[in-house]
């Protein structure tokens, strides 16, 4: 897959100024899309498309970076193709790999095992639930799957799904950043993207703002906060707080490609991984 024509005016335009303050910054990057932290060990893991972002190619990888930002190791765990949203869950990473889900054993650095969803488009965000169930979604299939018995097996579907891309398991609903509907080559949408909430009973959607209320966004990573939300958009470059029904409530100014952020609520940090200037940011957030 040739990369949209998009992403050269996203990296020209990823040098503008933050209104967060960056605490450290590391280049080097090959298109990183999602970051997670790893308590335990002290250690930040980010994902590397590095070229197409739909592509089956064999050339995506896991790198970690330590917590003070000061030393990162590019291609920690190979063999992927184009990796995007990642979940740990003891010791044992979870990445969303276009067709597949792909587990690597973080103490070995290892892949250990391949689930395959051979129909999916590009799987993209993950979530657990509370009893261990983890949640992926399809972005551009406009579908969620669930590992279920070592299979992973679509949830839901249906274009209401409007491109799910972040996914964030609170109570008994999954909460979902939708993209908007029908992305295009450029990723641009023929509608806003919105919050919704799906109930994990009977799988009911429910869009937590009317259409047309809001300012226009396509949402990529999710975050809970007190009373509401925190969420990036990526194609305009911002970190959204939204309240509780979804709404913005306000905006910082990051830069255009900022993807699937982590929030270290214990220091107040939130690390970005922008996937077009290749670099990923922790700045300090000031609730």
């Amino acid at each position: 897959m040739k990369l949209p024509f998009l992403f050269g005016a996203l990296l020209a335009a990823s040098s503008a100024l933050a209104d967060l303050k960056p605490v450290w910054q590391i280049d080097g990057f090959k298109m990183p899309e999602s970051v997670v932290y790893d308590e335990q060990r002290s250690q930040y893991y980010v994902s590397n498309i590095n070229q197409g972002p739909l592509a089956v190619d064999n050339n995506g990888s896991i790198g970690p970076i330590d917590s003070n930002g000061k030393a990162h190791t590019l291609e920690w765990v190979s063999g992927l193709s184009s990796p995007k949203g990642l979940a740990l869950k003891g010791d044992y990473l979870y990445a969303a790999d276009t067709k597949e889900l792909v587990v690597i054993n973080v103490e070995e650095g290892k892949i250990t095992a391949r689930f395959p969803a051979p129909e999916a488009v590009v799987l993209n965000g993950l979530a657990f639930d509370k009893k261990g169930t983890l949640y992926v979604s399809d972005w551009a299939g406009n579908k969620i799957y669930k590992l279920e018995d070592n299979e992973l097996k679509v949830w839901l579907s249906g274009k209401e799904l409007e491109s799910p891309n972040g996914l964030v398991v609170k109570g008994n609903h999954l909460y979902v950043a939708s993209w908007g509907l029908n992305p295009g080559a450029d990723f641009t949408t023929d509608t806003s993207g919105l919050l919704k909430k799906i109930s994990l009973k009977t799988g009911k959607i429910e869009n937590l703002r009317e259409k047309g209320n809001d300012a226009w966004m396509n949402l990529d990573g999710l975050h809970p906060i007190d009373g509401g939300w925190l969420a990036t958009d990526f194609m305009k470059g911002e970190l959204l707080t939204l309240d509780d029904k979804g709404s913005i409530k306000s905006s910082e100014k990051l830069a255009p490609s900022a993807a699937d952020f982590f929030l270290v609520e214990g220091q107040d940090l939130i690390v970005v991984p922008y996937l077009m200037a290749n670099k990923v940011v922790a700045y300090k957030y000031e609730k």
